[in-house]
C-alpha cells in the first residue's frame, strides 16, 4: 500500500469513527476497522462502559494480527430504549482458509451526542451470593445457568487449596450457549473453545450440558482452571509489577490451571491427559520456548502447551515440591528470565529443567 493510499485508508476509518450517526452506519464502521486491522480505529468505536470493554482491547489487537479481510457485520432487530438500543448481530467471516465462521449474537448499542457505540454483547445477570455471574441475553440461558451459582465459591476454594492463591473478589463470569458464540466474542481468529480467560478480562464459560452429575463436574473443571488463570495473573502482578502476568510463559499458565482443577477430572480422564504428556516426552515434544507466547503459537501445538505443561508443574511438584510450580512463575513474573528463574527452583539452567522433566515423563 502506498502512503498515499495508507493515509486515505485511515482518513475513512477516521471518518467513520465520527460518522455513525445510525446504527447501520457503526456496523459499517466496525466491520471497516475490523477488516483493515485497524485496533485504533475499532477501539473508537466501543462504549466506555459497556460489558465489551476490558475484552474489546483484546478483540482489537487480535484484528490489527490476523484481519479479517471478508467479514461483515449487520444489525438487525434493532431496538431503541432511551439513550440506546438492542440489536442481533451477524457475524460473518472467513477464520482460516475454508472455515467460514457464522455468528448471532444480541448486543447492546449506545448514543453519546447523536453518535452510535458498540457495548458489547447483551447479558443478564444471574443471581449469586459470590461474584457476578452474566448470561448472555438469549432465552432460558439465564435460568439454565442457575445452577452455577453455588459452584462458583467451590471452585475458587480449590484454586486457593492447590495453588495457595486466592481468587480476587468480585470475579465476572459471563456464561454462553456454545463455543461458536463464545469464542466470537473474544478474537475472530479463535477456534471455538469453552472456556476463557484474560488478565483484565471476565471469565467465560460455554453452559456445559448433560445429566446434572456431569454438567457439575464440566463447570467446576472449566471454573477451577479459568478462576486459577485469575488468580495467577492477579499474584503476578504484585510480584512483577503491571507486566508480571504477561512474562509467564503460556504453557507455564495452563499447566497451572489444569493443575489446579485435578480434583474436577474423572481419574480416566486425567489418566488419558498424563499419558498424551508422557508419549510428547518420548516423541514429537515442543520446545517450551516455543510454547511461550500464545497469539504465536500454532493451533496444532496448542495440545502440547497444555499436556507439556501440566507435565512440567507435575513434574517440579513431585521433585522440588508442592509449592516449586508457583516459585517459578514468580520468578518468571519477576525477570522474565528463563535460565534465572530456573535456577530459583534448583536447577542449573531452563534447559536442564526442561531435560529432566522431559525425562521423568517419559519414563511415567
Amino acid at each position: 500500500m502506498t502512503l498515499r493510499a495508507a493515509l486515505f485508508a485511515g482518513l475513512l476509518l477516521y471518518s467513520a469513527a465520527l460518522a455513525q450517526r445510525t446504527p447501520q452506519e457503526l456496523a459499517g464502521a466496525l466491520q471497516a476497522a475490523a477488516r483493515a486491522g485497524d485496533a485504533a480505529a475499532y477501539r473508537s468505536l466501543l462504549a466506555p462502559g459497556g460489558t465489551f470493554t476490558a475484552e474489546g482491547a483484546g478483540f482489537a489487537a487480535d484484528l490489527a494480527r490476523r484481519p479479517p479481510r471478508d467479514v461483515t457485520y449487520t444489525f438487525r432487530d434493532v431496538r431503541e430504549e432511551g439513550a440506546g438500543a438492542t440489536a442481533t448481530l451477524d457475524l460473518v467471516w472467513t477464520r482460516v482458509p475454508g472455515e467460514v465462521r457464522r455468528v448471532s449474537l444480541p448486543v447492546r448499542l449506545v448514543r453519546a451526542g447523536g453518535v452510535w457505540r458498540y457495548a458489547g454483547e447483551a447479558l443478564t445477570p444471574v443471581l449469586t451470593e459470590t461474584g457476578t455471574l452474566l448470561a448472555l441475553s438469549v432465552p432460558g440461558l439465564a435460568q439454565d445457568a442457575a445452577f452455577l451459582a453455588p459452584l462458583l465459591p467451590r471452585a475458587a476454594r480449590e484454586v486457593e487449596r492447590v495453588l495457595g492463591l486466592p481468587v480476587p473478589p468480585g470475579a465476572v463470569v459471563k456464561v454462553y450457549p456454545d463455543a461458536e458464540r463464545l469464542s466470537a466474542t473474544v478474537y475472530p481468529s479463535l477456534q471455538p473453545v469453552s472456556g476463557w480467560n484474560e488478565p483484565g478480562e471476565a471469565i467465560k464459560l460455554v453452559l456445559p450440558g448433560g445429566p446434572p452429575a456431569q454438567a457439575e463436574a464440566t463447570a467446576l473443571r472449566v471454573l477451577a482452571h479459568e478462576f486459577a488463570h485469575l488468580a495467577v495473573g492477579a499474584a503476578a502482578g504484585q510480584a512483577g509489577g503491571a507486566a508480571g502476568d504477561g512474562r509467564i510463559p503460556w504453557w507455564l499458565h495452563e499447566g497451572l490451571a489444569n493443575f489446579a482443577a485435578r480434583a474436577f477430572f474423572s481419574e480416566s480422564s486425567w489418566r488419558a491427559g498424563q499419558d498424551r504428556a508422557n508419549a510428547y516426552a518420548r516423541a514429537g515434544w515442543v520446545p517450551l520456548a516455543e510454547l511461550a507466547d500464545f497469539p504465536a503459537v500454532p493451533e496444532a501445538w496448542w495440545d502440547h502447551a497444555y499436556r507439556q505443561g501440566l507435565g512440567v508443574v507435575e513434574f517440579l511438584a513431585g521433585q522440588a515440591g508442592v509449592g516449586a510450580p508457583w516459585q517459578l512463575a514468580q520468578a518468571f513474573a519477576r525477570t522474565g528470565d528463563r535460565d534465572r528463574a530456573a535456577r530459583e527452583v534448583g536447577f542449573a539452567s531452563f534447559a536442564a529443567l526442561e531435560r529432566e522433566a522431559r525425562a521423568w515423563l517419559a519414563a511415567r
